[in-house]
């Protein structure tokens, strides 16, 4: 048995650690790039509250705020070029995984010469370290604040892929369960069921080790069971709460294990149609664990224990419960069990398989053909 594992250098858990940004930000630099988008970080005034952070400890912020939801290497390059212009030493990312992307990947790329897409496409490599980078999530699901990687959309070949290198990991995670209470409820259900994805994902991941199975597999009664919680009510603190820990952990379980076909399926969707990376995994996560259920059935009956399944039966029947179980959660959250509510049809399936490739297709706990995955594509379309 061997692994390597790869985590922040510091991560910093709990309702009201915000407060400490500006205190760990001024070991790193004294001018830094503030990366958000416009939505409900701005409106929720966490980015008026980071601001007055930074400047309590007599930090210089510039702020950043163009960052779409599915972000793009254009995007990265804009803020390279901002990071150049103003003579940043720091990043920092706050907001959902969208802009924790960006910053991330602006903190490594402008270190660098060339253009973002020369990275994403391999054609140039990150080869030395970066700006410093701090992560600030104020959303439950993606895990960006813990992983060496960042997820973008390369426009002119409409490929999603990721970039990515251990000195892209955060000097500093600062995750407060308390700025996700601003959380509307579909940004909830959608970054929830991406965690959950995380967790299921890297724990059959044929990539995974004991450390990511004992985050993943304890995370994943976190997620189900308080993310209903969270929807319903997002005042729910404790709930809340809970969530973003599953998040957390799930983030530090497949930063160390890999994910598998739903998220190499997830991405071309995302890029292709525009569908929500959260929605997109949730929808095909039953699908693809079906099909992955002959591979590991004793990991599936895991994960449906973890669920809240207590029933004395074989293993088999156990795991097929666990899909159950993540159909009634997608009714929970009110996500749509299929794409046909995206305008996603069966002839689009092969462009999307074309684009299914990398480490998450590599990972899967069950090999993948074509035809398979067109059978997993065309359950999750109709």
């Amino acid at each position: 048995m061997g692994f390597n594992l790869c985590f922040p250098k510091k991560c910093i858990f709990g309702v009201g650690t915000f407060a400490r940004l500006g205190k760990e930000a001024k070991e790193f630099g004294r001018r830094a790039v503030l990366v958000t988008g416009r939505g409900s970080t701005k409106r929720a005034g966490i980015v008026d509250r980071a601001i007055e952070l930074l400047s309590s400890e007599g930090i210089e912020p510039i702020l950043f705020d163009g960052v779409e939801g599915e972000p793009s290497t254009d995007v990265v390059d804009m803020a390279c070029d901002l990071i150049r212009e103003r003579g940043c030493d720091l990043v920092i990312g706050v907001g959902g995984g969208s802009p924790i992307d960006v910053a991330k990947a602006a903190a490594a790329v402008a270190a660098h010469d060339g253009s973002t897409s020369d990275f994403l496409l391999g054609r140039k490599a990150i080869v030395k370290e970066g700006y410093p980078f701090i992560a600030v999530p104020t959303t439950a699901g993606t895990g960006a604040e813990v992983t060496r990687n960042s997820v973008l959309i390369e426009k002119g070949m409409r490929v999603k892929r990721s970039l990515r290198d251990p000195r892209m990991m955060a000097k500093v995670a600062i995750v407060d369960p308390e700025l996700t209470v601003s959380m509307p409820p579909s940004v909830t259900a959608s970054s929830g069921m991406d965690a959950l994805t995380h967790a299921i994902e890297a724990y059959v991941s044929k990539a995974s080790n004991p450390i990511s199975d004992a985050l993943a597999i304890r995370a994943i009664p976190l997620i189900s069971s308080y993310l209903p919680r969270a929807y319903e009510d997002g005042s729910d603190l404790h709930a809340r709460e809970m969530v973003m820990l599953g998040s957390f952990m799930t983030g530090l379980a497949f930063a160390n294990a890999s994910l598998g076909a739903v998220h190499g399926l997830a991405h071309p969707i995302g890029a292709q149609f525009g569908v929500p990376h959260g929605i997109a995994c949730a929808i095909l996560l039953p699908h693809v664990m079906r099909y992955n259920i002959p591979a590991v059935p004793g990991k599936y009956a895991d994960i449906a224990r973890a669920m809240g399944v207590d029933e004395d039966i074989d293993d088999l029947s156990l795991a097929h419960k666990a899909v159950d179980k993540v159909f009634e959660l997608l009714d929970l959250l009110g996500i749509h069990r299929s794409f046909s509510a995206y305008g996603i049809e069966e002839e689009d399936i092969p462009g999307i398989i074309r684009d299914a490739t990398g480490t998450s297709m590599e990972s899967n706990p069950r090999p993948t053909t074509p035809d398979e995955l067109y059978g997993i594509l065309k359950d999750a379309i109709l």
